[in-house]
């Protein structure tokens, strides 16, 4: 039975894979047209996979060339000796060729002369595919490499070189920019993360091997709190089907939930882990991207592009945002020191929380929602910078309140959760019991329209009530409205941020 892959590139006979068809045809049309072209992709994307589908389709279509993948990742600071020689070493084992079809290379510029003997010999084109090509330290080696590739390109044809592929993260953008590169930046090829419905395809090909179904919120689930990231989108199936639901029992929203809260809070996940070290590299933007003010996404910025490229980061209509609910609860979780000793003024250690419960014992989200507006009254402008802080701010500072509750009462808090049809900003769970609460800054027409996507969450998801909060820097004094709209509950809460700071 195939696995979904989480450690490295997919194995068709072994992992369930998305086949990534177009973008195969992409990379084939332009080798055909013997162009050079840069691949951008954050780490963890399935780039290295996708080389392998396009060598793959090489193969199948075009006998007469001779593709060859290698990678840069583990050169480090090679002399030019050893890097002549690892190449070599790389092209071989890539090719499948006999150990004396390429003769050793003794300078750069015998890489050129011995790749156009072999072409000559083999009858075929090369395409060499380089992976990784920062992995290279070495400034020397690496700027002869490209100056080779660059007088290569004008002798293409008569070298037998058809095409060569880059990828990597920081020395990309600096390569296409380069004016007398052959990588033309017109040329480059994207490797999104997978739709909604590679998603749902990927999760299908599982259900029709074992019989084990997933439910439509679920596949809706995984797609939404990863937005299709390859690594985590298989981090989630794998461990639904393996370790919550063993035993071939339809995957449901229960056993996600809780896959959800391990993979932020538990596990020690390798995608995850990565974006926070990233992030951790230039703590004070992100920071600002996640507490302060909006920022601007300016990709001439060199941290904002470093964020960008390492995919911590996206442009969300011209500003910074962490778009991957899944890295957005870690990065919060990681860099939430800057409410260190907010806790105290959520809950005062002698309060119990018993205070905020219904007649069923369960936590009780108008009662909660009236003492946050009492701790926002108390904290004013220390926390919400006289209502200039971004939305980020508010969803965090309310989810951190609510999940200090929820820490007693043996309940859950979820961010950016999939819930009828959509992704609500806070979703409270508890003993059966679903809360959901909408979060946003004031604007008298997003008032009016969060008010309808409000209700039709309810509608879609059976539920009878649901919150909608909204910070106001234009409001003086908080409020609070119930409406009863056919047959469901709206709790409209303003709650001004603009507050005095109270004196010591």
């Amino acid at each position: 039975m195939r696995t979904f892959c989480t450690e490295g590139p997919v194995d068709p006979k072994l992992n369930y894979y998305v086949p990534r068809t177009a973008l195969v045809a992409e990379g084939l049309k332009k080798v055909k047209q013997w162009r050079y072209f840069t691949i951008f992709a954050p780490r963890q994307s399935g780039k290295t996979t996708y080389f392998q589908f396009l060598i793959e389709a090489i193969k199948r279509e075009k006998p007469d060339w001779l593709p060859v993948w290698v990678s840069f990742e583990a050169y480090g600071d090679l002399d030019l000796s050893d890097f002549l020689s690892s190449l070599r070493d790389r092209i071989l084992r890539g090719t499948e060729l006999p150990e004396n079809a390429v003769p050793d290379f003794h300078n750069m510029t015998d890489i050129a002369l011995k790749l156009r003997e072999v072409a000559q010999i083999q009858k075929k084109e090369w395409v060499i595919v380089v992976d990784e090509i920062e992995g290279l330290k070495n400034p020397k080696v690496l700027n002869g490499f490209l100056h080779l590739i660059r007088s290569i390109y004008h002798e293409k044809q008569e070298i037998g070189l058809r095409s060569v592929i880059l990828t990597g993260v920081s020395n990309i953008t600096g390569i296409i920019q380069d004016t007398a590169s052959p990588f033309n930046i017109a040329d480059q090829i994207q490797v999104p993360y997978f739709t909604r419905e590679e998603v749902y395809d990927l999760l299908a090909q599982y259900e029709r091997e074992t019989g084990q179904l997933f439910e439509h919120p679920v596949k809706e689930g995984i797609y939404e709190q990863t937005l299709g990231q390859p690594g985590l989108v298989n981090a989630l199936a794998r461990d639904l089907v393996e370790k919550k639901c063993p035993n071939g029992e339809v995957v449901g929203m229960d056993a996600f939930y809780l896959t959800v809260d391990h993979f932020t809070r538990v596990y020690i996940d390798k995608n995850i882990s990565n974006i926070v070290s990233k992030a951790k590299q230039h703590t004070e933007i992100m920071k600002e991207i996640l507490f302060g003010k909006e920022v601007p996404f300016n990709n001439y910025d060199e941290t904002i592009k470093f964020l960008y490229v390492n995919g911590v980061i996206d442009d969300c209509d011209g500003a910074c945002c962490i778009p991957i609910p899944l890295y957005k609860k870690a990065l919060y979780t990681c860099f939430k020191p800057l409410f260190n000793g907010e806790k105290e003024h959520f809950k005062s250690p002698i309060e119990t929380y018993k205070k905020y419960v219904d007649e069923r014992g369960l936590l009780d989200v108008t009662k909660l929602l009236w003492r946050y507006i009492a701790y926002v009254k108390n904290r004013g402008n220390i926390i919400f910078s006289q209502g200039k802080a971004s939305e980020g701010v508010y969803h965090y500072n309310i989810d951190a309140f609510f999940s200090t509750y929820a820490e007693f009462a043996d309940a859950k808090c979820f961010v950016e959760t999939p819930v009828g049809g959509g992704r609500v900003d806070l979703l409270l769970l508890q003993a059966g019991k679903t809360d959901i609460i909408e979060i946003k800054r004031y604007d008298a027409d997003q008032y009016e329209k969060s008010q309808g996507q409000l209700k039709a969450y309810l509608e879609r998801s059976g539920l009878s009530e649901g919150h909608l909060v909204m910070f106001s820097e234009y409001h003086e004094a908080e409020g609070y409205e119930k409406v009863e709209a056919e047959g469901k509950t709206l709790h409209l809460w303003i709650i001004p941020v603009k507050r005095p700071v109270p004196s010591a």
